[in-house]
């Protein structure tokens, strides 16, 4: 059980986790390739790659569970993935330094959503629904809680503050996906490269460790 780190770079990471309920892998590099996800969920699919995408990064995300529970999948998936990008992060730190802070606004036809990614060593997510796609209680094949969990599972497993704010949208769809490019882009943001903050983030206030 825990979580076992396949392969670090500066440039990429390979983590898996296994817990009673799932097994679930994660590749992530910071270089546009093809996203791929199979978690069993086709939006929480389509979400993943969205953030590959939209960050300009690679992500793969594969699931094997014992029981298709969506909201323990999506928690897990997020929690895996959180925790590949704070191996990540911290190899960039002490090798290159990074920004630590990213932020987006990102649009997608009517809706429009603003991220901000803290690589401050805490756990934090914050998310905020404020306008109508974005309190539908379904979402395609998903709940909306589910969505949350997805989030909230990656601050978790990254040590960071997630802030989240869904400011325009009808519908569900496009709302959440307009959430998810934002989040792609400030991730790919809080990574990039930044010599003068090697070794250290202005601002970490906990533990930025396994």
């Amino acid at each position: 059980m825990g979580l076992t780190v396949k392969k670090l770079s500066v440039e990429e990471v390979a983590v898996e986790r296994k817990t009673g309920e799932s097994i679930i892998g994660v590749e992530l590099a910071l270089k546009m390739d093809r996203s791929n996800s199979s978690t069993g969920y086709e939006f929480l699919d389509h979400m993943i790659e969205t953030i590959g995408r939209w960050g300009c990064l690679t992500v793969r995300i594969h699931v094997e569970a014992n029981r298709r529970l969506s909201h323990m999948i999506a928690e897990d998936s997020g929690i895996t993935l959180g925790s590949a990008l704070r191996e990540l992060s911290r190899k960039r730190i002490e090798e290159l330094g990074i920004n630590g802070v990213g932020f987006a606004l990102a649009p997608l036809d009517e809706a429009l959503s603003e991220a901000v990614i803290s690589i401050e060593g805490r756990s934090n997510a914050y998310i905020e629904a404020m306008c109508k796609g974005a309190r539908r209680e379904r979402v395609e094949d998903l709940s909306r809680d589910d969505l949350v969990a997805f989030i909230e599972g990656l601050a978790q497993g990254w040590n960071t503050t997630v802030h989240l704010r869904m400011l325009k949208g009808s519908d569900p769809h496009h709302t959440w996906e307009s959430a998810f490019r934002a989040l792609g882009v400030a991730v790919s943001n809080s990574l990039k490269e930044n010599p003068s903050r090697r070794g250290e983030i202005p601002g970490l206030k906990g533990y930025f460790g396994a």
